[in-house]
């Protein structure tokens, strides 16, 4: 499971929370990125195409900032003005972001008591979110509960203290990864697709194929150019041939992947390229079609049934 987090702060540099915040996340959960828009568009003009390629690669977007106004800041409103257009977040043609995660992440300098009907700002919280929330539905994306804290301003000799916001900002960081990991483990066809992933990482560095077999079913159907093979023995038979025609460190490319429920296992369809070396150094391109059937067991593991690969 990938996450980007659009980090949305004036002034990162001089932050407390929200740059503890994001420094943390990206610590503890694998596969996050962050851009950081204001530093990327200080003079806010936002590159639309590359934005929307970056959101296509992620699965969780989290939008990290400071609340402002009752509002964002002015960069993270422009962004979604210019990045969440016709047909791409929305319209006829606008299921670009359908199915990803949408999660306000945002620190609150005031106390909670002045987000009421009897403090001095009135409403709730939840209630300056709404546009925010129909953002989402608007873009088929999926809102989740959002994470914010207040308390979280230092003014020395004036209001709390570095230490006080720092604690705050890792419980808010917390908050944040146990959603984030919370995602990952109920989310198969994510957790699918980093498997894939993973499975041809291993491939290129050729690892051992105990590796692989962990997850190879014992009766499972192995169909491949060179032959059709069945459950353990038949894919280390495979494997180890593959390990005399290509050497280490190759490189497979997937272009095209996609995860489909089936009667309690997973069609798992993918395109991909490979490009490598023989041992006598001679250059190696196979462009393949792959159909696997896999399944996620009790214990949360994934065994594939069939694996069949077919060259191009």
């Amino acid at each position: 499971m990938k996450t980007l987090i659009i980090l949305a702060h004036p002034e990162i540099d001089k932050s407390i929370a929200n740059k503890r915040i994001t420094e943390m996340i990206q610590s503890k959960v694998d596969h996050v990125d962050v851009r950081s828009i204001a530093d990327l568009y200080p003079d806010f003009k936002i590159d639309i195409a590359t934005e929307q390629k970056n959101l296509l690669e992620y699965d969780t977007i989290v939008f990290q900032y400071p609340f402002f106004w009752y509002n964002m800041p002015a960069i993270l409103k422009h962004w979604f003005d210019e990045v969440f257009n016709f047909n791409f977040a929305y319209g006829p043609e606008g299921d670009k972001l359908k199915g990803k995660n949408f999660l306000l992440s945002f620190t609150i300098g005031g106390p909670q008591d002045a987000y009421t009907p009897q403090g001095y700002n009135h409403f709730r919280i939840p209630q300056f979110l709404t546009p925010m929330e129909q953002t989402a539905y608007l873009a088929q994306m999926n809102y989740l509960e959002p994470v914010y804290e207040h308390g979280m301003v230092y003014i020395p000799g004036v209001y709390n203290t570095r230490e006080a916001v720092e604690r705050r900002a890792d419980k808010h960081a917390n908050k944040i990864i146990d959603t984030i990991n919370s995602l990952a483990n109920s989310a198969p066809e994510i957790k699918i697709k980093n498997f894939v992933k993973d499975w041809f990482a291993n491939m290129d560095k050729l690892a051992d194929d105990g590796y692989f077999n962990a997850h190879i079913a014992n009766n499972a159907k192995l169909v491949f150019p060179e032959g059709e093979f069945t459950g353990h023995e038949g894919f280390s038979e495979w494997y180890n041939k593959i390990k005399q025609m290509i050497k280490p460190d190759c490189q497979h490319t997937i272009e095209a992947l996609s995860v489909i429920p089936n009667n309690g296992h997973f069609n798992v369809n993918l395109s991909v390229y490979v490009k490598g070396e023989s041992p006598n150094n001679k250059p190696i391109q196979i462009y393949a079609k792959e159909n696997w059937k896999v399944e996620i067991t009790r214990d949360h593991r994934i065994k594939i049934h069939e694996y069949i690969v077919e060259s191009l």
